[in-house]
This record gives structure tokens, sequence and C-alpha cells, in this order.
């Protein structure tokens, strides 16, 4: 995608620095990569796969060149993106199949370029996916044998197919790929439009949807035959090669936040609908999300990132496949590794990685090699050695260092609480909140006025791709100087603090309005006073209950909210701090609550409101860390 053509959101996807290979150029890489499969790999344009409802889907095969094309096992990258611009982000994975002799097709998702048919947000995708496996499992050149590929959009869609449980489905690697998921353990989100019930703006759906995820596209007569569309795709990509500034950054400020597409002047698309949905609408169901009740027939290679905005989803589902994938090749054969990087940017590591502002040290990691080995096991039955390595690779930040574990999450980790207390006033970095492993014994409360009109604006954190946002790790200091927020830290660390998994928080919440939002963030404090975002969360009190109906507030009344749980990994070293903020905003990581009561997304006036956070031995606020024990990880060979 010229702005587009190579989304940002996979543009850094898999630039590929191969572990231990040092200080050669990512770009260097990649041209090495795509002048060998320009040599290398005959190309099939245009071969348009046949659906079960009569429609097709467009699709570029590469053969590997002066080999027999028969018993080909075969690697699919099924997705809405531009075909080139795709190979260009891919192009390593693609030369290390054409190599070893696979077969790779990228295939474009209903109702995107020339592929027939109208584009829905993953309507399609199991169905779709399923035939198309079907077809190319019965090609004379197959071995029989298909496994997927993708990032972002790339990754989502194989939930689904990887549900449809196709016997040519040999392996998966989804990475990045939390927008293909509904509802699996704690989380509700519709494809990562929620979390905790709040819709996750970040810029993020609406620059995408804006630039990317149209509904409709200049289509061509279906009788047309393939050499006549090879010959039009010449002169008609139909991938917009210009699109007006979005103004993104000052329109997310729109209030209705209905409106906003309609401010941008944006194509029609599936937004302009889903924005008007609670995250108890039943007509989510109709969408092509995998969630719980979907068992996966395929073992699956998960990739995911710390500062990506699908971990929490993503870690989820990995855990549920790990206990209820449909067969036990597909039980015994889920692996994940998870990254320090943010949205898609996996192999972007260096040897001096930084994630925002922070130096996470030499994060390298061979994923190419990982991947081919993985398809090899899987696709042509080779002993790689692939299922002998522990389940999950999983970055540790602070140790800077890659850790292994057996399973997720990992044993030897133990629940630690630590309880929020204060004296009266917890408000800013120069307030008086504190956290301590000493259950409070006193009653305490600490106020807060959120105004939805000022709120606290997002630095960092698990946000996503447009224009004007950066997610990563980024020093917090200057937004904890704020009243609304609430800071609550432990004196200096005397030893290490190691956690890794899922990170509890329980707040005492009472307010004067129907309903608000609580927001927290985990923050590791250096000795220097930068205090680095870990992971943060929301809650929209209304779903505190659950998600099949929304509950209001009653003035002055206490109710326990539960946020997140947070997903994380991190070493606290001696003379760090560990630190939590409380709030009721993080804009524009999360769109504002309004505290009305009402939809919120058609509402154009809010209140103020005043909330309080209460704790002490009847009221015990407490974020619990998943602590790591000696022992409980290790350091890969």
């Amino acid at each position: 995608m010229t702005r587009l053509a190579v989304p940002p959101m996979l543009a850094a996807v898999l630039s590929m620095v191969a572990f231990p290979v040092r200080g050669q150029d990512i770009a260097a890489r990649r041209a090495t990569a795509l002048a060998y499969i320009t040599s290398h790999a005959d190309r099939e344009e245009m071969v348009m796969i046949p659906m079960r409802d009569g429609l097709r889907l467009s699709a570029l095969i590469l053969f590997p060149k002066d080999r027999p094309r028969r018993d080909l096992p075969t690697i699919l990258v099924y997705n809405p993106y531009l075909t080139e611009s795709m190979i260009r982000s891919y192009a390593e994975y693609v030369q290390s199949a054409i190599r070893n002799g696979y077969a790779v097709i990228f295939e474009n998702v209903r109702g995107r370029y020339y592929s027939e048919g109208t584009y829905t947000f993953l309507i399609g995708a199991g169905k779709d996916g399923y035939d198309t496996i079907d077809w190319i499992s019965k090609q004379s050149w197959s071995n029989g044998k298909v496994g997927t590929l993708g990032c972002s959009s790339g990754g989502e869609e194989q939930h689904k197919i990887n549900a449809m449980r196709h016997p040519a489905l040999a392996a998966t690697v989804p990475m990045s790929s939390g927008a293909g998921i509904g509802r699996v353990g704690p989380y509700n989100e519709q494809g990562l439009f929620y979390r905790g019930g709040a819709f996750q703006t970040g810029g993020y759906w609406f620059w995408w949807y804006y630039g990317v995820g149209h509904t409709y596209r200049p289509a061509f007569p279906t009788n047309l035959s393939r050499e006549a569309l090879i010959r039009l795709s010449r002169f008609w990509t139909l991938d917009p090669n210009t699109v007006p500034p979005s103004g993104i950054d000052s329109l997310l400020w729109t209030l209705p936040l209905n409106r906003v597409m309609e401010r941008m002047g944006s194509p029609p698309n599936d937004l302009d609908d889903f924005v008007n949905r609670l995250p108890n609408d039943p007509r989510w169901r109709q969408v092509d999300f995998a969630g719980e009740g979907d068992q996966y027939g395929a073992p699956m290679l998960m990739i995911n990132q710390w500062y990506d905005m699908s971990i929490g989803p993503n870690v989820a589902m990995y855990e549920y496949q790990a206990r209820n994938a449909a067969s036990e090749n597909a039980r015994n054969n889920m692996f994940m590794v998870i990254g320090p990087t943010t949205h898609c940017a996996m192999a972007s590591e260096t040897e001096r990685t930084v994630v925002g502002e922070r130096n996470m040290g030499d994060a390298r990691f061979d994923y190419v090699g990982l991947i081919q080995r993985w398809f090899d096991r899987f696709l042509r039955g080779v002993d790689s050695g692939i299922t002998k390595q522990p389940k999950v690779h999983a970055f540790m930040m602070g140790a800077n260092q890659w850790r292994v574990y057996d399973r997720w999450p990992p044993a030897g980790v133990e629940d630690v609480p630590y309880y929020v207390e204060s004296d009266g006033r917890a408000n800013s970095l120069l307030g008086d909140g504190r956290l301590t492993t000493t259950r409070p014994g006193k009653a305490g409360r600490d106020e807060l006025v959120y105004d939805p009109l000022r709120p606290v604006p997002s630095r960092g954190g698990s946000m996503c791709c447009g224009p004007g946002f950066q997610g990563g790790s980024f020093d917090q200091a200057a937004i904890e100087m704020r009243s609304d927020v609430l800071v609550y830290t432990t004196p200096p660390l005397t030893d290490t603090v190691e956690i890794t998994g899922p990170v509890k928080v329980s707040l005492y919440l009472s307010s004067d309005v129907k309903d608000t939002d609580l927001t927290v963030k985990l923050v590791d404090v250096y000795p220097d006073g930068k205090a680095y975002n870990l992971d943060d969360g929301i809650q929209r009190v209304r779903w505190r209950e659950g998600w099949d109906r929304p509950v209001l507030m009653e003035r002055g009344t206490v109710y326990r909210v539960d946020v997140g749980p947070l997903v994380t990994s991190n070493a606290f070293l001696p003379g760090h701090r560990i630190r939590i903020e409380v709030s009721s905003s993080n804009f524009p990581r999360y769109e504002r609550n309004l505290n009305t009561g009402g939809n919120n997304f058609d509402e154009e006036v809010g209140v103020v409101a005043h909330n309080v956070i209460h704790h002490g031995p009847r009221h015990p606020s407490m974020v619990v860390l998943p602590v790591l024990r000696a022992g409980g990880s290790r350091s890969p060979r």
C-alpha cells in the first residue's frame, strides 16, 4: 500500500532479524530475499479458487522453479491486503519456503481486490478458508498437506479456519492475531473492539477502516478469462494509490463517537455498524470470531508481542486450545512465542532493541528458522526437533532475556497480592499512595475527579498503528503528575522480583454517577525515576457482573471491580519500584466514558464523575502479581 501499500501494521512484520546473525541490515535482507524469490520461483497469477457458493477468490501461487510440480507441501497466506505488498512483507519466509521445496499461496479474502463478493470483516473466514484448503489438497501438485501463515488480519482468519478442522490443514502460525477472537476466558473483545467493555479506539479501527476495510470496491465481470484478468491487473491493482489524510488524530475527539467515520469522509465500511453495538449485542455472533467452544484441529505456533493490543485474548486462546483442541495431536502441539515488541513488529529486534523508549537489550530471535522447522515437521514429516522444544518462549523485560516454559501460565508462579493503601491522598506522583504486601489494618480512601472532556492521555502501551499513535514502553512520569491519576508504589526493592503471566487487579469503587470506567497501568520505576509502562487495562463498571447485561451503579454504594487481567513478563530489579496507576480514562487508547449510563457511542454531553477508591480491611483493593519463583523458568540454549 503506498501509504497503504504496505500497511504500517504489517510493514514491520517479518523484517525478520534471524538470531544470532549480527549487524545485517533488515532492508538488505529483505532485498536479498525478494531477489531470490524472483529468480527461484515460478508465478501463477489470478488463479481463481471456487467457493461453495459459486464465488471465486483470487490467488497468486509461487512454485519452486526447476522442480517437479508434484508432492508439494503448501503454505497459505489468506489476507485482505495487496498481494505484492504481502510478498515484500513476508519475503524471508517465502524465500525459506521456496528454497525448501514448498508452494506458497497468497489469497485475497472475499470482496478484496480481484476476489469476488462483498467484503465484511471476518465473514466467511471459516467456510472460505476450508474450501480453499480443500481445493489445494486436491491439486495434482499437492502432497495433501497445507499450513497457514500470517500476521494481523493474515493471522486472525487462521483461528476460525483451524476451528473448521479440515483434515488437510496440518499446522498454523497465527501472528498478532487477536482481532480474530471473540470471547475466551475473561475476555469478551469481539475482535479487539472492546477491552473490559470499553471500545478500543486508539486511532486503530477508525484509521484501518478509513484506509483499508472498505465494504465495496470496483469489480469486473465474473465471466472474464484468467488471461484477461492478468492483463487487467497490470493496469488496475484496485488498490487506492492516494488516500486523503484522515485527520484521525483530531477527529478522535468527536462526539458522538459514531460520527467519527462520517467526519473523516470514509467510504462505507463495517465500522459504521460495529461502532453502534454494545459488547452483548447478539449481532456479534454473525462474525466469524473464534472463541470458547471452538476446538482447533491442527497444531498451532502462536506468535505474540508484549505490547500488542491483542496480547490478553491471544494468550487466553492459547491456554484454552492447549486444554480443549479437538485432537491429541493438536493439544500436544500448541506452541507460543512472545516477544517484547508491538503489533506485527516481531523480528524488528536488534542487538539493542528499543521498544518505545525502553531498552530491551539483545532481543533477536530466529522466527524464520523456527517457522520453517515447524512446517517441515507437520507438512513434510521431517523430525526437525521442533516438538522437543519447550512449549513457550517468552521474553522477560528488565532481565532482557528470552525464557522458556513447559506450559502457560508457567509452572512455579505464585500469586502475590500487593495491597493499595494511602493516608488519603494518592493523587499524582507527589501523593502518598503505597503498595505493600502487608494487608492494611485501617480503612482509607482516595478520591479522583474524572472529566470526560479532560481525559488522561495515553502514552505508549498496547496501541497499534495509525498516524500519531505509537505503542510500546514510555516514561509515564509526566502523566503521573495529574491529580486525576492515583499512584501507588512500593519502596525500592532489595531483591529482584520476576513476574510472568496474568496480573489480576481488584479495586473497590464508589461514585456519584451511574457508570464510569476504571483504568489500571502496571509500571516498572527505575532508580532515576523513569516509570516504564508494562501493560494496562480498563473495566467499564456497568459490565462488572458479566457480559450478558449491564448493571448501573447507585450513588455512594461500594462495588468490587475486577480489572483485567493484564499480561506481561518483567524482572523488577533491585533498586526499582513496582507501581500501579489508577484512573478513569486512558485516551485515545480507550474511548471516554461519558458517565451517563447511556449508550455512550451516540451521546454528545457527558457528566463529571467523582470516583472514590476504597482500601483497608473491608475493601482490600489490590494488584496480584504472578511472581516466578526460583526454577520456574530457564533461558534457552
